[in-house]
């Protein structure tokens, strides 16, 4: 099984992250469930140095929630060689239940694949006792079970094939030159054969040979086999003593696949192709599974947890192909639609963290003090020390009780925590427009909020003109109506806000009642974008 992914929201801030760190832990610790905690895009300044500062593992990093064939493939597969036989593949189909099988060389890497379609069209086509055969002898050998009691294993047998059903004089006038000849305990035949030249005997039913025979054929180095199976069986044999290259698929990109392929593109492929299977290499060629046709009607999909976010702009691509087992939020429903039931839990709270830590102390689970200390900082943050007026009592109530298991001091950690939040040195604008940036989407309308709180954030933002020429780039490559840009400073518990364009400008000064001059907007008293900013642009599209 493939474990849950637990992932915050696109360019995360430090509650999306820790949240996703400290859920998957409970949830591994209550169900049992195989569960990974993931973070979209790159960690933000203050995160990074969190984890450093706290000695806990970051995340796995991932772009996406898409299947992929690695996720699927069946493994456990048997491989063939090139020198294997026909028969060799077809009981290996038979014992692990495939119409498929991939032939490899001899450092694991793919050269082939045979189906079982292909046999049986090769079977189909060889209903007649074999007239010639061009095999070496030790395939020979293999598939008939036989004993080499004369002449060499690499000998390559290409002649004619007889079963000596005929009187020795018949034999005598029929056998010529290298022939192959299937005869029985018939001492007679078996004399004239060799004296005919024939290249090979194959002694069937079991029956012995004389020692002058063996010497004779030594002398001639001719090939003499014995074998239990009847003159018509070893005939039916040797048409399945052919090596598997011969007929196997030899072009790769028509039966390959990565293991980076997007599922739904690897069924469609595996559709078109109209074969059994597909193999599944990576980039040196090494073969790693087999996709099977019967993935084609198993409804897989990735089970996905969602942290800090529910709103489809913010989730990773893919998502609307996943199950999301359970979504543990503090913001507004966003429209994501599930076609399974899940669990929900979506509070009023400063920060997600508050929730999920609420459900370890209520559930007495065990928490470490470094996850202890990382819901802490993601609380603190959220809620920019208590500053927001999304800020409760239960933030403050359980950011005690944390700083209580971490062995942190709310103050300690706050004041470090804010002053990681600006890397060294100051970094460009496109870095100011891109953190803890959120796309909106309000009917037609899509806009994207970013947020930047930092103390004394006049004296290090960029320019007012740097910075509306990223938030224009953001309009462009996002595709929105308008891009806003939050500057919040901490210590002055009041935010900058710029537009990126006339109609974002437009919609702000409706929405906060004043425009706004020499393009920003300075907002004094507000520090949240959930709930004093995103409500006001709303309430200013919905007016008349």
């Amino acid at each position: 099984m493939e474990p849950i992914l637990v992932t915050g929201h696109r360019n995360p801030d430090t509650d999306a992250v820790c949240s996703a760190l400290a859920y998957a832990s409970l949830y591994q610790w209550q169900t049992g469930a195989q569960t990974v905690a993931c973070h979209l895009d790159e960690l933000a300044s203050e995160t990074a140095w969190l984890l450093a500062a706290l000695e806990l593992a970051a995340p796995r990093p991932i772009s996406d929630v898409y299947l992929r064939v690695a996720d699927i493939m069946e493994t456990r597969i048997p491989v063939l060689h090139a020198s294997h036989t026909l028969r060799e593949a077809g009981h290996l189909m038979q014992d692990y239940e495939l119409r498929a099988l991939p032939v490899v060389d001899e450092y694991g890497r793919l050269i082939g694949l045979i189906q079982s379609d292909t046999l049986a069209t090769h079977m189909l086509d060889q209903l007649h006792l074999p007239e010639e055969i061009d095999l070496p002898v030790t395939l020979i050998q293999r598939t008939l079970e036989a004993h080499l009691l004369a002449g060499q294993a690499d000998t390559v047998l290409n002649d004619r094939v007889w079963i000596a059903t005929m009187t020795a004089e018949t034999a005598r006038a029929t056998i010529g030159d290298g022939d192959i000849v299937i005869v029985g305990n018939q001492p007679d035949v078996q004399r004239v054969a060799l004296a005919a030249g024939a290249g090979c005997l194959i002694i069937t039913d079991g029956a012995e040979c004389d020692a002058a025979l063996l010497a004779q054929a030594t002398m001639q180095n001719t090939v003499v086999l014995q074998t239990q199976h009847t003159p018509f069986a070893t005939a039916l044999l040797l048409q399945q003593s052919i090596p598997v290259e011969r007929i196997m698929m030899r072009d790769l990109t028509a039966v390959t696949l990565t293991l980076d392929t997007l599922m739904h593109e690897a069924k469609a492929q595996l559709r078109r192709s109209n074969l059994a299977g597909l193999a599944v290499v990576d980039d040196d060629g090494l073969l790693h599974g087999l996709l099977l046709r019967r993935h084609l009607t198993e409804q897989v999909q990735r089970q996905v947890i969602l942290t800090d976010h529910n709103h489809p702009d913010q989730a990773a691509p893919g998502i609307t192909e996943s199950q999301i087992v359970a979504i543990i939020d503090h913001h507004n429903l966003g429209g994501l639609q599930t076609l399974q039931p899940l669990c929900m839990y979506c509070e009023p709270v400063g920060s997600t963290c508050t929730l999920i830590a609420e459900l370890y102390r209520q559930m007495h689970a065990p928490l470490t003090p470094a996850l202890a200390g990382a819901m802490l900082a993601a609380i603190l943050s959220d809620t920019v020390q208590f500053r927001s007026p999304t800020t409760t009592n239960r933030d403050r109530s359980i950011a005690d009780w944390l700083a209580a298991q971490s062995g942190q001091t709310i103050d300690d950690l706050a004041r470090r925590l804010f002053r990681a939040r600006l890397p060294d040195p100051i970094p460009p604008p496109e870095w100011w427009v891109n953190q803890d940036l959120k796309i909106f989407t309000f009917g037609s309308t899509r806009l994207s909020i970013s947020q930047v709180e930092l103390a004394h954030v006049r004296e290090v933002m960029p320019t007012q003109a740097a910075l509306s020429d990223a938030l224009a780039n953001l309009v462009a490559t996002h595709h929105l109506t308008s891009a806003f840009m939050l500057l919040t400073d901490i210590l002055e518990q009041s935010s900058i806000l710029l537009a990126a364009n006339q109609a974002g400008a437009t919609l702000a000064a409706r929405a906060f009642g004043r425009p706004l001059t020499n393009g920003q907007l300075v907002l004094p008293g507000v520090m949240s974008r959930k709930k004093q900013v995103v409500p006001a642009l709303a309430a200013a599209l919905n007016s008349p």
